[in-house]
C-alpha cells in the first residue's frame, strides 16, 4: 500500500510537467514514473474498477447521495487546468466482449451488425471525460509548437467534405436544418460554451493533430481510440443496450429530453425526461459509467480511428484499427457515442456513424487514449 502511495504521489508530481519524446536519462526516468503511476492508479483518488465476469455488470439506475457525491469528486479530475496538458486518463483492463448489437436489439441499426466477439489484449488508457474547449485551446496556443504562427483548424479553412465553404456545420434552430456557416468554429459553434464544455467543430485531422501534438508535449505517445476500445470502454462490461438503464437518460447522458422541444424537429420523438442542457453540457455534467467515463453516451460524438465500413463482415477480433481492409473508406471516419443533438434511440452503446475526417460539426468532438 505504501509503495502504491509514493507511485501516485510521484505521478501527481509529474503529471503536469513536459516532457520530450528523447532526451536524457533523468527524463526517461521520470517518463517510466508517469507509466507506472498510470497504470497503478489512473487518476488520484480514483477506484479500481475490474472488469470480472460481465454477466454480474448490471446497468446504472439511481444513483445515491454517496454515488452523486462520488461522481463530483471523479468529475473534478476533468475540469480545465491551464498548468496541466495531459487530460485525466482511465486505466481499462484487457477482457473480452460482443461488439455491435444483437437481432433483437430495440432501434437496431444494419451496421451495427454482425455481433462478434472482440479481444481486447493489452490494457490501454482512456480520457475520463471528452477534450474540452479549454485542453483544445492550450494546442491552438501553443507558441511553441506552432513556432508563433496561428493554428486553424478544418472548421476555419477550406472545407472540401461538403460543399467546400468555410465553416462549421451547426443546427438552426428555426428552420430545423444543419448549415454551414463561415463564422462558426471551435471558438463559436453557435451556441454558448466555456473552457469545461467539449470541444466541436472539430474534424478527424484536427483530432490528429492534437494527439500529435501532445504526444509531443508529454513524452507519451496518445492517440484516438480504436471503435473496438470505444465500444468496449463505453459498455464497461454491460451487455445492455446503455450502461444505464433505459429510463435514466437525464441521468447517465446529454440527449435530445423535453428541455430540446423549442429546437428539435415535431417529427422527433424526444426522451421523456428533462435535462438542464439544450446544447452541450460542461464535462462530466451528468453520471459516469461503470468504468468511471463520462459522456460515453450524448454531449457529443467523438472521433474513433477508424475508416467507416457498412457493418461488421471481416472486422477485426483483437481490438485494433480497422483501415482499408474489407472495403474501407479512409475519406470517412467512424464516430460513436451520440450527442445532445440525438434522440434516444442513438444513444446506444452500438451506435455508429461517420463523418468526412476533413468535416466539422456542432455536434462532433473527441476523446483520446494511449497505450502502456
Amino acid at each position: 500500500m505504501l509503495k502504491k502511495l509514493i507511485i501516485c504521489l510521484s505521478y501527481a508530481n509529474l503529471k503536469s510537467r513536459e516532457y520530450p519524446a528523447g532526451g536524457s536519462l533523468k527524463s526517461g526516468c521520470r517518463y517510466l514514473l508517469l507509466l507506472l503511476g498510470l497504470i497503478i492508479c489512473p487518476v488520484i483518488g480514483a477506484e479500481d474498477r475490474p472488469l470480472g465476469d460481465q454477466s454480474i455488470v448490471k446497468p446504472r439506475g439511481e444513483r445515491s447521495a454517496e454515488e452523486k457525491e462520488k461522481t463530483k469528486a471523479l468529475a473534478q479530475t476533468c475540469y480545465a487546468d491551464s498548468t496541466k496538458f495531459a487530460p485525466a486518463m482511465v486505466a481499462i483492463q484487457p477482457g473480452h466482449f460482443q461488439m455491435g448489437s444483437p437481432q433483437d436489439e430495440k432501434d437496431r441499426q444494419e451496421a451495427e451488425g454482425p455481433q462478434h466477439a472482440v479481444t481486447i489484449p493489452k490494457p490501454f488508457a482512456i480520457s475520463r471525460c471528452e477534450i474540452t474547449v479549454g485542453q483544445f485551446r492550450q494546442f491552438v496556443q501553443d507558441k511553441h509548437y506552432h513556432q508563433g504562427k496561428e493554428y486553424l483548424t478544418a472548421a476555419e479553412t477550406s472545407n472540401p467534405s461538403e460543399t467546400g465553404a468555410k465553416g462549421c456545420f451547426g443546427w438552426n434552430a428555426e428552420t430545423k436544418q444543419l448549415e454551414q456557416l463561415p463564422e462558426r468554429n471551435w471558438k463559436n459553434p453557435g451556441f454558448a460554451q466555456d473552457d469545461n464544455h467539449p470541444v466541436v467543430c472539430v474534424s478527424w485531422d484536427d483530432a490528429q493533430a492534437y494527439v500529435n501534438w501532445l504526444s509531443r508535449r508529454t513524452g507519451a505517445v496518445y492517440r484516438l481510440p480504436s471503435e473496438a476500445e470505444w465500444e468496449y470502454a463505453a459498455r464497461a462490461g454491460a451487455k445492455t443496450a446503455r450502461f444505464y438503464q433505459d429510463d435514466m437518460q437525464c441521468e447517465y447522458a446529454n440527449g435530445l429530453g423535453q428541455e430540446a422541444k423549442s429546437i428539435a424537429d415535431p417529427n422527433w420523438v424526444l426522451g421523456e425526461c428533462t435535462d438542464a442542457h439544450v446544447y452541450t453540457a460542461p464535462v462530466a455534467s451528468f453520471g459516469e459509467n461503470q468504468f468511471g467515463l463520462f459522456d460515453m453516451l450524448g454531449n457529443v460524438f467523438e472521433w474513433v480511428e477508424d475508416c467507416w465500413h457498412e457493418n461488421y463482415q471481416g472486422a477485426p477480433e483483437d481490438g485494433s484499427v480497422w483501415n482499408e481492409a474489407h472495403g474501407g473508406d479512409c475519406s470517412r471516419r467512424v464516430v460513436r457515442g451520440g450527442s445532445w443533438g440525438n434522440i434516444p434511440r442513438n444513444l446506444r452503446s452500438a451506435f455508429r456513424d461517420r463523418y468526412y475526417s476533413d468535416g466539422a460539426n456542432g455536434l462532433r468532438g473527441f476523446r483520446i487514449a494511449r497505450a502502456f
